[in-house]
């Protein structure tokens, strides 16, 4: 009888270790969806009826780590098929041109610092990066030459809000803009010096299971 007791006194606690708290366990994640360029004559889409046409899409792959429940790292590299226009004043001249980015983001978790251990976390991130750019289309204009291939340095801040499972498994929407050096576009600002891109996607992501 006392052996029994000691044995059942001697075991562990129960696991209090809440799935919802990230701290210590490594994360990936896949998203995708649609953007809108802030750039020079980028209107002229709409101006000539393809309002539509001035869309880019993307989609990214990311790997971090959660150094704390509160914050983490990730490294973030994303492919982008973008529109771009040239001077509207000799007639309309719209293009394309694909992107590689990477990016190094620092992530905070709005639920760690209030202890909340739910489904849903809203996060925001900031992060610095380069882009390369190439592959323009053959523009023929009359004034201005496309300049590439580019490299070019980047700075981005966004939001995520994310509904996680129990079993690691979560699903997200990202809100980020994005913000690139001249020449990103393959031609010379004449007004703001730097080309945005405001992104909207969605994506999935799983955290791996916690070695303790």
């Amino acid at each position: 009888m006392l052996l029994a007791t000691a044995s059942f006194a001697a075991r562990p606690l129960p696991d209090r270790y809440s799935p919802y708290q990230y701290g210590h366990r490594w994360y990936f994640s896949l998203q995708g969806g649609t953007a809108i360029p802030l750039a020079d004559h980028i209107s002229s889409y709409s101006a000539n009826g393809q309002p539509l046409g001035m869309l880019s899409w993307h989609g990214a792959l990311s790997f971090g780590y959660n150094f704390s429940d509160a914050w983490d790292m990730r490294i973030s590299g994303s492919y982008n098929y973008n529109a771009g226009a040239l001077s509207p004043y000799q007639g309309f001249y719209p293009y394309r041109f694909h992107a590689t980015h990477l990016f190094v983001d620092a992530v905070l978790n709005f639920n760690a610092l209030g202890e909340l251990n739910i489904p849903f976390s809203p996060k925001t991130y900031a992060g610095v990066g380069a882009a390369y750019t190439f592959g323009f289309t053959d523009v023929k204009h009359p004034y201005q030459v496309l300049d590439y291939p580019n490299l070019t340095p980047a700075i981005r801040v966004g939001a995520i809000l994310e509904y996680d499972t129990p079993g690691g498994f979560g699903i997200f929407a990202d809100l980020g803009v994005e913000a690139f050096t001249d020449w990103y576009n393959g031609h010379e600002s004449d007004k703001f010096p730097l080309e945005i891109l405001f992104k909207l996607s969605l994506g999935v992501v799983y955290h791996f299971p916690l070695h303790r």
